[in-house]
């Protein structure tokens, strides 16, 4: 089920940034250790992570991450896309004349520290409003 808080964060822009496919981290680095995870909730309303990239190793003898096939996603998907060590972005899937699109709702620009998920402070990316959204657990 996507994730609902969703809609209240992105209701409240005016303007959206909408995108073909979201930029995702192609390099591992295991201080930063970049993923791209669909944030979902539980029945109890608790947020967690389900993981859509993984480390394999190309032919070139270099970690990389494997992204799997986000178009195929149901709509209202919540995207969470971490760059690098402090940098992460939120994004939500909208069809576009029958297209995937994503819809960039929110980033954070500076992860309090390496061992995060909660306490993450987003900023809704048209309006900077401060979000707060917590109690993101890793599966």
């Amino acid at each position: 089920m996507p994730h609902r808080k969703s809609h209240e964060i992105s209701n409240q822009a005016e303007t959206h940034v909408l995108v073909r496919r979201p930029a995702t981290p192609i390099q591992w680095d295991p201080i930063s250790r970049p993923h791209v995870a669909v944030l979902l909730e539980d029945a109890n309303g608790k947020t967690f992570r389900c993981y859509l990239s993984r480390i394999i190793k190309a032919k070139s003898g270099k970690w990389v991450l494997e992204v799997a096939d986000l178009d195929s996603l149901p709509d209202w998907t919540i995207l969470e896309v971490k760059i690098n060590a402090t940098t992460a972005n939120l994004y939500q899937l909208e069809r576009v004349n029958g297209a995937p699109c994503w819809k960039w709702i929110a980033r954070c620009r500076c992860l309090p520290d390496f061992n995060y998920p909660s306490g993450i402070e987003w900023d809704v990316s048209i309006d900077n409003t401060p979000r707060q959204m917590v109690d993101v657990a890793s599966t």
